[in-house]
Order: C-alpha cells, then structure tokens, then sequence
C-alpha cells in the first residue's frame, strides 16, 4: 500500500470522514486546522505532522506542505495564491509526474468564484442557468441586469458562499436594494431563476491529472444520482437512488456531471449539484473539488466510499486502481439525513439518542462540541432493500430533526422536553409514508377484476405492497405506454397483466418497460381463454413476457413475489413460508390417508 503522507487543507466533518478512510488503507493523514479541529480527534497515527493555525494563512500552508508528499483540501476556501508558489517550488511529488496539489490549485482557484467557475463550464457548453457579473452596487445596475434575464433572479456573492449564506432572491424590483445590502462589499453575480423540479447531486472521481473534455468517459467515474432536500439552504436528506426519476435522467445526469469535471485540471473527488427542469432537462448548479454532502451516503450504501475515491484519486500509485462498478450502490437504497445543531448546545443530541431505536441506522457524530442553530452536527444513513423500507425506517428521525429545527430561535427556553413535545406532536401529524408498491397488477378491463381476485389475494397474504389500475390496449394506449415507461423509475419490480381476447396488453406492456412482466390470460366467452393464452405466449423474439395458466393469478402473483424475493429478504422468506405450508398440508393429508386408509379418507372428502 501506499507510503506518501496526505496533507489536508481543513479538518471539519469531510477531513474527519478522509482521515477514516485512510487509516483503513494505511495512510497517513496530516491535518491544518484548529487544535481541536474533528478531523484531529481520531488521527494520532500522524499526530507530530498536524499543523495548528488556519488553511487560509499562507505561512501555515506552507509547514503543512514542507510534511506532505501530496496535498488536498476539504474546502475551497483556500489561499490559491501559496499553492501557486508552492508548486513553482516543487511540483511533482518525489520521484514521479504526479502533481503534489490535487486537485489543481487553478481548478480550486476557478471554482472558488462562482462567477468565474459558471464562465468556465459554459466554454465548453455545459449548461448552466443564465448569469450576468454585477459591477457596480447601485441599484439600477442590478435593475438593468433584471431587465435582460427577468425576474425573479438570484443575487450570490461570487466567493466564499456555501449553505444559502451570500444568496439573496430578488423577485420584484422592490427586491434590489434590500439585496445589495445584505450582500454589500461582496462582489456579485446575478443569476436567472431556475424553476426546478427537483435537485440531483452526483459524486464524481476524477482520475487524470489533464483536463479534456473529449476524455471523460476514461478520466472519471460517477457515483449514483442522487435526489437531495435543501431547507433553509442547507441540505437535510439525500435520497438514492432519487424517487420517481427515470433512468434516462439518472444517467444523463451522471454524463453531464462528468462531463464538467473532465474540464478542470487535477485528481480527486468532486460534488456536482444539478437542476432537473421541468421538461427533464438537466442544469449544473454548482461546483465542489472535494467531497460533498451530498455523498456520505457512500459509505455505507456503495462499494467505496467517496472518502476512499478520494484518497486513492489523488495518489500517484492508486489513482488508476479505482475499478470500475466500485462506486456504483450495493444497496437497494440509501436515504441520509443531517442532524443539525438546535436552540441548546446539546439539542441535537436528541436526534442521535432517537437513532439507537432504529434498527440499521448508522450514525456518524463529527465531535465539534457545543451545537448551535443550523450548524451540521452529524448525520444518519439508513440503508433498505427498497426506498420505502428505508422511508419508514428514517421517518421518526425527520420528525426528531424538524422539532429541532422548530425550536431553533428559542435559545433561553427550548428544554429536552419541548422539543421531544413537538416530535411527538409531529408523528400524530405525519404518519409514516404508506410503501411504495413493487408490483403493479393491470387489467385491460374492469371485467378481469374477477380473475384477478385470487392473485390480488396472494399479495395480500405475502404483505406486499401492490397497485391496480385498468391500461387498456386498445382504448388507452398512449396512458398504457407511458405507464409501461415510468414503471422502473417508480421503483416497480414486478407488472402483472391480464388480459383477455387478442390479450395485447401484457405484451405492449413488456415493449416499453425493462421491468418484468407476467401476463395472465382471462378466459373470455369464446374459445375458453385459449385465444388470449396463445396470444400472451407467442411474443416475438427479444420482447419476454412470463405467462400463467388460463386465470391463474394466483401463479402470477406468487411468480412476481420470488421476482421481488432476489433483492428482498422479507419477501423471499414469505415465499418460502408459503412453500412450506403447502408441504405442511400435504403431508397432513398423506398422514391422515395412511392413518385412516382410502377408503374412509374417500368417504369423509365426499
């Protein structure tokens, strides 16, 4: 394994997690911050090489780099200018080609302004929203600005700004000049509204130290999309994968997440935070050359953690053994929920005592000591078969976190007990979400209902979430097709399909979905239900649908339950139970034939 010694510019929560994973890989890890700082209080093994002052100090930079071989950063907020220096001094890490700053410090220095870094992405056509510099604090150069993009806009400062803070949305001319005094001696940037739907983040490695955009699909590997809540700013959940996303948008979202790191110079790990439109069109928002957030979830849910992407990314000896599939999911799903501090030191406290209940809850607490409103504290990672196992796992949580959060202005006389009030108010408010269904049981008509029943039964006894609608064929096919097509995305794992007749629909179904489906042939007036049994079967070569016997729905319902099975436990064992009764019958029945012989056991039957 790797001998070098990894310097980190900062040693909050992220340098905490990277010092984790490097011990696991026998790396040493060298941090700059404060004495007490949380990436210091479990690193020792390198104790002597920490440095005590400020990453934004260059004399205190520089005694970190003179004890490193390679250097990094847990944020951007960084003095560019000594890295610039240092690496005139000395470039390379001894021995190699390999650049002792990764990611660059021109990277960092572009990324640092806003402004600067939406410029960059936009020469090579990555899309971003619309944004104009601001040059002058009077008002109506910011109402020129509005006139050309329109409002409402978003006023940021163009440096140091993360969690909300150096954000001010104007929506009205009236707007302005409270704006321009929030962010006043900052220098700015207007940005056009985007009116997204929903906002996706992907992790992204980045594994050769050139920038070329014409090389992402060999220089970077993506981690899941992810869907991810913001409140007041700041990130609360991250859900993978993200809910009710097709496919198509996942992995476009991952290629033009790579896309745009290909352009910077530099190794290592980087956040990429998207819009997703209403037409489901994709927008880079913003921009980190570190870890993020938004990938914590990686370390219990994929097979490597961000954290250790990064650590061998920038790594002259590892960056190429980053294999590929080592950071797609190896979970069903993964939701993370941050706990941030409330209106006492020790509030958020309250969230990690409520974990302890919740089987399979990892918590990770960043030792920063006292807590304070808004300030990220820790935070939880469940992980699931399926996004709503882990929905219901985390729900208490999310409610423990918003009593928090309502009782974060009350520093004098917010007690454990009134937050713990609230909580308790808060889930007779908010059941439990209901499970998302895994199987959906479609019919070309209401009159299939009937030979439905028995499968609809089965689920029921299985305790498997499922849903029924009428996708006719031939009088609804365009609600049919598009059903078929959003039927993955919505987390569907199994599609039963009765029909009877010309039986068209569990094969039109199976043309437009990758999801399994199993056709079920209702006997019809005519022919006895043949007609619709050899019109489910004979599907052309490439498009496979499953068939059951002639209003068997119950085969179907138990063939989509083993579906279910091979990526749920809870399920796979209801199937085997239901195995194991059949037998428990039928070797009561052999018992009682040998016991009583045919003849009264035919007698007592009739």
């Amino acid at each position: 394994m790797s001998s070098y010694t990894v310097g980190i510019l900062g040693g909050g929560q992220l340098g905490r997690m990277t010092v984790e994973a490097a011990h696991r890989l026998n790396i040493k890890v060298a941090i700059l911050d404060s004495e007490s700082a949380p990436a210091k209080q479990i690193n020792l093994v390198a104790a002597d090489k920490h440095v005590t002052g400020s990453f934004a100090k260059a004399s205190d930079v520089k005694v970190l780099a003179s004890r490193c071989d390679v250097l990094t950063y847990e944020i951007e907020h960084v003095d560019t200018k000594v890295l610039e220096e240092l690496e005139e001094e000395q470039p390379f890490v001894e021995g190699t080609e390999w650049y002792r700053i990764q990611p660059s410090w021109k990277t960092v220095r572009t990324i640092q302004d806003k402004f600067v870094q939406k410029s960059h992405l936009a020469k090579f056509d990555i899309p971003t929203a619309k944004s104009i510099a601001v040059g002058t604090s009077h008002p109506q150069g910011l109402k020129d600005i509005a006139d050309q993009i329109g409002f409402p806009l978003m006023l940021k400062s163009r440096t140091e700004a993360y969690d909300g803070r150096g954000n001010y949305p104007v929506k009205t001319v009236s707007d302005i000049e409270p704006a321009l005094k929030a962010l006043a001696d900052r220098p700015l940037y207007a940005e056009k509204w985007a009116h997204f739907k929903m906002e996706l983040a992907v992790m992204v490695v980045k594994t050769a130290q050139e920038a070329s955009i014409d090389s992402w699909e060999s220089s970077t590997l993506a981690y899941p999309t992810v869907e991810t809540i913001h409140e007041d700013s700041i990130c609360k959940l991250v859900y993978a994968p993200p809910r009710d996303v097709s496919k198509k948008v996942t992995e476009a979202a991952q290629q033009l997440a790579r896309r745009a790191v290909s352009t910077f110079l530099g190794t290592g790990v980087f956040g990429v935070e998207l819009f997703l439109l209403a037409d489901d069109s994709l927008v880079v928002n913003e921009i980190a050359p570190r870890p993020h957030n938004s990938g914590h979830y990686t370390i219990e849910a994929c097979g490597m953690s961000q954290y250790e992407a990064h650590i061998k990314a920038i790594l002259p000896d590892q960056a190429s053994r980053i294999p590929e599939g080592a950071t797609d999911l190896s979970v069903g799903a993964a939701i993370m929920l941050n706990i941030l501090g409330g209106p006492q030191p020790d509030s958020h406290l309250l969230v990690e005592d409520a974990a302890r209940d919740v089987p399979g809850a990892h918590v990770h607490m960043y030792g920063k000591g006292d807590g304070r409103p808004g300030r990220k504290m820790g935070h939880i990672t469940v992980t699931g078969f399926s996004m709503s196992e882990c929905e219901n796992k985390i729900h208490s949580l999310v409610q423990m976190v918003d009593a928090v959060r309502a009782h974060r202005t009350d520093t004098s006389s917010a007690s454990k007990e009134a937050i713990l009030n609230t909580a308790k108010e808060l889930a007779k408010t908010r059941p439990p979400p209901p499970p998302r269904p895994v199987i959906a049981v479609v019919m070309g008509s209401d009159t299939d209902l009937a030979t439905l029943k028995a499968g609809l039964a089965m689920l029921d006894t299985f305790e498997i979430p499922y849903e029924v609608h009428i996708t006719s064929a031939h009088r609804t096919p365009q609600y049919m097709l598009d059903f078929g097509k959003a039927a993955a995305s919505r987390g569907l794992k199994a599609i039963i399909a009765a029909a009877g007749g010309a039986a068209h629909l569990p094969g039109m179904m199976a043309s437009e979905t990758p999801v399994p489906v199993i056709g079920v042939p209702v006997k019809a007036s005519s022919l006895d239900g043949l007609d619709s049994l050899m019109s489910i079967v004979q599907m052309p070569r490439g498009v496979p649908v499953a068939t059951v016997g002639i209003g068997n729905s119950t085969n179907a319902a138990i063939l989509a339950a083993r579906i279910v099975g091979t990526s749920d436990a809870k399920v796979q064992q209801k199937v085997q139970d239901h195995l194991q009764k059949m037998e428990d019958d039928n070797m009561e029945k052999e018992h009682r034939l040998q016991r009583e012989g045919w003849k009264v056991y035919k007698k007592l039957d009739a």
